[in-house]
């Protein structure tokens, strides 16, 4: 009977020290790898279950979407828009749903106060508009606004696209910081802009 309560003892605390079957202690916070954005010395988290993927398993993900063709075109023009930049991005996909997606690329760095954002919002608006046009859906913007971090000042202009009955939430995001300017699109069905991830962006 001890034996028993020892095996299952030294089982309980393997466990609980997150260890792996080969006795190989696992990173205290392996779990938030995969959703983790380090981009230019800028640090951002997501929601769990984003995780970095390549351009090329993403059109492979999204290929698989049959019931939502005109959303699957869309994603796949940001796409070769942000291809075209020529600069450095990243890609995080939802596991679940690779209609929620983030891109983040290096872009020029803005001195922003509150005149230079709003014309930066107009601009991004307005550009925006004329995409929805010749996507043939429908645009409109929720908000824009400028806000400050201990290490950034951010623009944010949020949107929404629909389709027939089908819509799609949208925001855009640019960062100044220390490490010099990097935008976000965000696209996601649940209304999911991560500005709260974006307020805890840790800037070296």
């Amino acid at each position: 009977m001890k034996k028993i309560l020892l095996l299952l003892l030294t089982a309980v605390i393997l466990t609980g020290c997150d260890y792996f079957s080969d006795g190989v202690q696992k990173p205290k916070f392996a779990k938030f790898s995969k959703n983790t954005i380090k981009f230019r010395k800028n640090t951002i988290m997501l929601t769990k279950g984003y995780e970095k993927t390549s351009p090329e398993q993403f059109k492979t993900r999204l290929d698989s979407l049959s019931d939502s063709p005109k959303f699957k075109k869309i994603a796949l023009e940001e796409l070769k828009k942000i291809e075209n930049k020529n600069v450095d991005f990243q890609l995080f996909v939802d596991e679940k749903n690779v209609e929620n997606y983030v891109f983040i690329y290096a872009c020029d760095y803005y001195q922003l106060d509150e005149h230079r954002a709003a014309t930066v919002v107009e601009a991004l608006s307005r550009q925006l508009k004329d995409e929805a046009q010749s996507q043939d859906v429908r645009y409109k913007r929720i908000h824009g606004r400028f806000f400050f971090t201990p290490t950034s000042k951010i623009v944010k202009l949020k949107y929404l696209k629909g389709y027939k009955m089908e819509k799609k939430y949208q925001a855009e995001y640019i960062v100044a910081s220390r490490s010099g300017g990097i935008g976000l699109l965000i696209s996601n069905l649940e209304n999911v802009d991560f500005e709260n991830s974006i307020k805890r962006l840790a800037s070296k």
